[in-house]
């Protein structure tokens, strides 16, 4: 959207950095002066009200409020925690081409279990509470069959006709050799990607792309939601096709890719939103960056803490550095799916590294199996077991940390380093080490010289945002 020319705030929670973090235009956090006044006038007016809001509750309203004042075309808003009693979900449905014009229902898993409900099917039912009647509903393939079934049927019942099923959408991820976009006629510009070593590039021979193909005309929506029709012996249209950049690494990602890309489509084909060409989507994908999401950060050649805000995936020197005791990878990964993921991640690091090795013959310093160093802190609450069950094998090592307390989040507190070591060695049995503060992990990581292991951290946003 904002590579096609269009102005557009975006809120998601939780924060990384700071607060205001959260809340943008134009990818642009709004400035800390600005959200300090506004945060205490909404806390102003919320003073005289006698039902109070939570702290969530009045970052939602500055936010929707900033977006207003500032005209903005579309604002692209993330649920915080469930769906149908959250402080987001206030959004009427389209009248004149405004309101909440496209509802995206992500994989759905028996994440915040107690709190928005107790089982897959009551969890899929709360986040469903986000769809409204004549908007567009794009949902996502769900691996738990009991969270599709649930997600279609409330789909069905709310915008019956107005749905598109990801998992029926033809798309591929594939490489696409030689891979240019043209984007000659796109407002925005392309961001040269970061450099990684080559072990972390995952590019294969060619760029790494999502293949999709889409309906030439807005009817094709329409008609794909009904009932089939007996086949006629008339040739049907042939679809469009786009190869979408996927610069955000993991597997996942192309699910995630998928749903965006929809999205986006209903937005030109339905509501007038005609800059959004092929070009302008694809400049848009390779301009994705998510820090914190599997991020790649060197710790040779700059401190990560504390302060180092602008820490980036690149090294600073001409010539990326290819040493494995130099980097590592930080994962916000704080539930046994996004484990998963991180695992599946990591094992594929693992084996293009040894790959290299094999071909460079670089046995003399990098001799032996490589195994994962796991930095891991967690919020009280979750499911240490079930996380570490899914990332720690055999060799592996598990530093056990703390986080810092979240600014603005006072509901938030992190399990203790001793209680993390020991739910570790009851999962794994590996080696595990407890630290009193993260900074005194990274810099043992930065005194190691061996490239024995990969340097993983991850359990917590939290965590990770103190990397950075």
């Amino acid at each position: 959207l904002t590579a096609a020319g269009y102005n557009v705030g975006t809120f998601n929670s939780p924060h990384f950095l700071e607060p205001y973090d959260a809340v943008r235009i134009q990818n642009t956090a709004i400035p800390a002066t600005e959200y300090t006044h506004l945060q205490s006038w909404i806390r102003t007016l919320d003073s005289t009200q006698t039902d109070k809001l939570s702290i969530f509750e009045q970052t939602t309203v500055l936010a929707l409020w900033w977006f207003a004042q500032s005209d903005v075309d579309v604002a692209v808003v993330e649920v915080g925690m469930g769906g149908l009693r959250d402080a987001t979900n206030v959004f009427s449905s389209v009248r004149n081409g405004i309101g909440s014009l496209v509802q995206c229902i992500c994989p759905v898993d028996e994440d915040h279990l107690g709190m928005i409900g107790n089982n897959i099917e009551e969890i899929a039912l709360e986040k469903s509470g986000i769809m409204r009647p004549g908007s567009w509903i794009v949902v996502a393939n769900q691996e738990r069959s009991e969270a599709f079934h649930k997600i279609r049927q409330e789909a069905h019942r709310t915008s019956p006709g107005r749905i598109i099923n990801v998992r029926r959408q033809p798309t591929t991820d594939i490489h696409v050799p030689n891979f240019v976009i043209d984007s000659s006629d796109v407002p925005g510009h392309v961001r040269a990607s970061s450099e990684l070593p080559s072990w972390a590039t995952f590019k294969g021979t060619g760029k790494r792309c999502l293949r999709v193909k889409y309906p030439p005309s807005p009817e094709t929506y329409l008609k794909s939601t009904k009932p089939k029709e007996p086949q006629s012996k008339q040739p049907t249209k042939s679809k469009t096709e786009v190869d979408l950049p996927l610069e955000l690494p993991g597997y996942y990602q192309a699910g995630n890719a998928s749903v965006a890309f929809y999205a986006l489509d209903v937005l030109r084909t339905h509501y007038g939103f005609t800059r959004l060409t092929d070009s302008a989507i694809q400049v848009g994908f390779q301009n994705v960056r998510w820090p914190g999401r599997l991020s790649w950060l060197n710790i040779a050649h700059r401190a990560l803490i504390p302060g180092a805000s602008d820490a980036r995936s690149e090294s600073p020197n001409d010539t990326v550095s290819e040493r494995l005791c130099e980097w590592v990878l930080a994962d916000g990964a704080h539930n046994e799916p996004a484990a998963v993921e991180l695992r599946k991640y990591v094992d594929t690091t693992l084996r293009r590294i040894s790959q290299q090795r094999y071909i460079r013959m670089a046995r003399s310093r990098s001799s032996g199996t490589v195994c994962v160093r796991w930095v891991v802190g967690f919020t009280q609450g979750k499911d240490m077991r079930a996380i570490l069950a899914r990332l720690v094998q055999p060799g592996d090592i598990v530093w056990a940390v703390p986080f810092d307390q979240p600014k603005e989040m006072p509901w938030i507190s992190c399990e203790r380093p001793e209680q993390i070591a020991q739910t570790a060695r009851a999962v794994s049995g590996v080696r595990v080490e407890t630290f009193d503060c993260l900074k005194d992990a990274v810099d043992r990581l930065s005194a190691c010289s061996a490239d024995t292991y990969l340097n993983v951290v991850c359990g917590s946003l939290y965590l990770v945002a103190n990397v950075f």
